[in-house]
């Protein structure tokens, strides 16, 4: 069986997730890309059963982030050869499918639907800033109307009050630098929560619920290293619940309610796997703490826009939680939670594409200590079959963000690579989430390098301590920040690699921040400094300027409508790298981002990595 043959039976596995609950709690819609790339899908819901599903969308790019309004009509959004600029669709009560927008080089980012409206970012007026717009329902009759224009930062409406005169708002100046902000929807007056409280501080904060008319329960990292439930009150107050951190030791990432239930559900990320919990919070502290069973150890995958934005969904009436649950061994899919009875089910059963579930390999979770003796966690995949003498060949991948984890859920790719012969290694260097404040902090600008360092240490690691790994057979790897990490680990610690394999990858800062989307700008500036003040730091950390170092061979992959890390990053990588004569190959995707969405294209360039590497490695 060739490569190719082999890796479309593990991409063709279906991934299905995102789910959002019909008004009439009998129905869901999800996303899935079962056809190759992501399509809305919908079924109808019944106590322990797996039913047919319908496709509602059928378009030539990936449809995502399905929401249901209360109207019963569903919109969802898609982009264009991966460039990100979303627009809205509405599908309705009889499946008929209308675009609500058709600027097609503005952006709409979906915040936020109420009884009454739907709530939306787009930078229609200036490409650099993403304006907030509500959008009375139904939405065929009516138009949006602009509501707040942000001076600065990155702006999301969170929740809105019952009668819909307040709309709280997360104000973005930096992934993890985040302000809370109230908007008087009559009067247009914003009032900024956090900013007494707070002061110079850079928190993180999120908005779970409104409590009453005076009182809301936020995440935030205030006063914590993991982030931890607290209310914070319409005049700036602020109150931690302590009690609630005895029971939750690790971060708290997401959270569902119904509007009129008494419960709220929250999820813990216990070192990469999710656990969800629920409580009755008033302004007086949390009671009645649960934990649910949970349908396998697993996770509730993190993602965005770009598949589906929302993990877990409580029904209307509190009955059922309708879940997106993946684990290493079994592909990403919709369950579905009774609450009452505490029992589960599979609300959409993927296809594992005639691919025999036990074959696939589960991760363990290791720690090594890094150069400073930090303890660095990693998820370690060991190939099924007889161990060649010497040990395995290993992947080490690195994930994008930086501030983001990579988990224990199903990867196609991670299980294919295993199928080739490969070990694969999935650290969560310093700079990740998921470990408390301090660590996301510990690679900030100056600190930049002491991530790559970690992974140097993880080399070394690997090659004294793993007995089933041939530490003189290693590869790096990784996408966008990943992709940055893999072009840093080559230059500063060439002697460690027998091959990189670059995906979307930064390989100079300067450039990176000049060239990308112009909304974004200043949250990247914000994690990896700005052009005004950090340019000799910028300069420094920047693989570009130390090329000559490189002595593995090098894959680089690349979208040409990448509007995150420019296309130009990679170009100039391959291109120095030719003209010095080292050994470097290139594949472009005319019809792709940040990242490959589509199923063909994702055949042709890993089939072609594993056939590389066969001759490398």
């Amino acid at each position: 069986m060739t490569p190719e043959t082999r890796f479309e039976d593990y991409l063709a596995v279906e991934t299905a997730g995102g789910p959002t609950w019909h008004p009439d709690g009998k129905h869901i819609a999800f996303t899935s890309n079962a056809t190759g790339l992501y399509q809305i899908y919908a079924c109808d819901i019944e106590k322990g059963k797996t039913l047919p599903r319908t496709q509602l969308t059928d378009e030539e790019d990936r449809c995502t982030d399905p929401r249901y309004l209360s109207d019963g009509t569903l919109i969802f959004t898609r982009d264009r050869g991966g460039d990100e600029n979303f627009q809205i669709g509405l599908i309705n009560v009889k499946g008929s499918l209308h675009w609500l927008t058709s600027d097609l080089g503005a952006k709409h980012r979906i915040s936020r639907a109420s009884d009454s409206y739907l709530y939306f970012s787009a930078n229609l007026n200036d490409r650099g800033r993403l304006d907030v717009y509500r959008w009375k329902i139904p939405l065929r009759d009516n138009e949006p109307e602009l509501i707040y224009e942000p001076e600065r930062g990155i702006i999301q409406v969170a929740e809105v009050s019952d009668d819909e005169s307040k709309v709280l708002m997360i104000q973005y100046l930096g992934n993890m630098d985040q302000h809370l902000l109230l908007l008087e929807a009559s009067s247009g007056n914003v009032l900024d929560l956090t900013a007494t409280i707070i002061g110079n501080q850079l928190v993180r904060w999120e908005v779970v619920r409104w409590l009453d008319p005076e009182n809301i329960l936020v995440n935030t990292d205030y006063k914590a290293d993991f982030k931890r439930l607290a209310i914070i009150t319409t005049e700036g107050g602020f109150t931690p619940l302590d009690d609630l951190s005895e029971k939750v030791q690790f971060e708290i990432e997401k959270y569902t309610y119904s509007k009129d239930s008494i419960w709220t559900y929250f999820v813990e990320n216990q070192e990469g796997y999710s656990t969800i919990h629920r409580a009755k919070f008033s302004k007086d502290g949390a009671t009645d703490f649960e934990t649910l069973q949970f349908p396998l150890r697993g996770v509730i995958p993190a993602v965005d826009a770009r598949s589906w934005d929302v993990g877990l969904r409580l029904s209307s009436d509190e009955h059922m939680l309708a879940v997106t649950v993946s684990s290493g061994v079994q592909p990403t899919n919709v369950w579905i939670l009774s609450i009452k009875e505490m029992s589960n089910w599979r609300a959409s059963e993927v296809s594992t594409s005639g691919l025999v579930p036990f074959s696939f390999v589960e991760s363990t979770l290791h720690r090594f200590d890094s150069f400073d003796d930090l303890s660095v966690p990693y998820f370690r995949y060991i190939p099924k079959g007889k161990m060649p003498s010497g040990g395995w060949p290993a992947l080490l991948i690195i994930h994008g963000g930086p501030e983001s984890q990579i988990r224990p859920e199903f990867n196609p790719v991670t299980q294919f690579f295993l199928s080739s012969g490969f070990a694969v290694i999935t650290p969560n260097i310093r700079g990740s989430a998921g470990y408390g404040r301090t660590y996301l902090d510990l690679d900030n600008v100056e600190k930049r390098l002491d991530s790559i360092k970690d992974i140097k240490h993880l080399a070394l690691h690997l090659k004294s301590e793993d007995a089933e790994i041939d530490g003189n057979r290693l590869v790096i790897c990784g996408g966008s920040y990943g992709g940055f990490a893999v072009l840093s680990a080559m230059t500063e610690h060439p002697e460690l690699w027998k091959a990189g394999v670059d995906i979307v990858g930064i390989s100079n800062f300067v450039t990176f921040l000049k060239n990308t989307a112009a909304w974004r700008r200043s949250l990247r500036e914000a994690e990896y400094g700005s052009l005004e003040h950090d340019l000799e730091t910028l300069e420094k950390v920047s693989p570009i300027h130390k090329i000559d170092k490189i002595s593995a061979p090098l894959f680089i992959i690349q979208g040409d409508n990448d509007e995150r890390v420019p296309l130009s990053e990679s170009i100039q990588m391959y291109e120095k790298l030719k003209e010095k004569g080292l050994p470097v190959k290139m594949l472009r995707f005319a019809d792709e981002g940040h990242g490959l969405a589509k199923l063909e294209n994702r055949i042709k360039a890993y089939s072609e990595v594993v056939s590389w590497l066969d001759e490398i490695v």
